[in-house]
């Protein structure tokens, strides 16, 4: 997926290139934008969003459907099919992952869309567990973190 995002932005530096070449700095521009877009994601991002197309290909190709240009209800339906054997968090990758590649083919894929954004809601309510907020740290639980820590701690924390 990191090859298809490279090609990607040669072909938008090409398409850049009109009649006469970039001025040395609109050219270094041009290549520091090239180095900031290269660093935008993690490695272990890409590694994910690379896993989760293959996942999204292979479902396409053992159901019938076009995989590129991908299409709201499409995505909805593989969501649906995959809605409750993976968490939501993986979930909302997966669609990040999808809409990613869609739009570095040059066709975005609207993620808003009812197709996509209910689907979703409707996993979350059915198969969802709520979210649990942690408990605050009472004075207490600090006072005692603090005596833990030593005396350079203690002596620079009033509690």
């Amino acid at each position: 997926m990191a090859d298809a995002f490279t090609e990607a932005r040669k072909r938008q530096l090409a398409r850049l290139g009109g009649a006469k070449p970039p001025a040395p700095r609109a050219a270094m521009a041009l290549a520091k934008s090239q180095a900031y877009q290269d660093a935008a994601d993690a490695p272990a991002t890409l590694r994910a969003y690379a896993t989760d197309l293959a996942n999204y290909k292979a479902w396409c190709d053992r159901h019938g459907f076009v995989v590129m240009p991908a299409t709201p209800e499409v995505v909805g339906a593989y969501l649906a099919a995959a809605g409750e054997g993976y968490a939501m968090p993986t979930l909302r990758r997966r669609v990040a992952a999808i809409a990613r590649a869609c739009g570095v083919a040059g066709n975005p894929l609207d993620t808003k869309h009812p197709a996509i954004r209910e689907t979703l809601r409707g996993i979350g309510r059915k198969h969802g567990s709520p979210s649990r907020r942690a408990a605050a740290i009472t004075t207490a639980e600090v006072r005692k973190l603090c005596r833990a820590c030593g005396p350079d701690l203690a002596g620079a924390v009033r509690v």
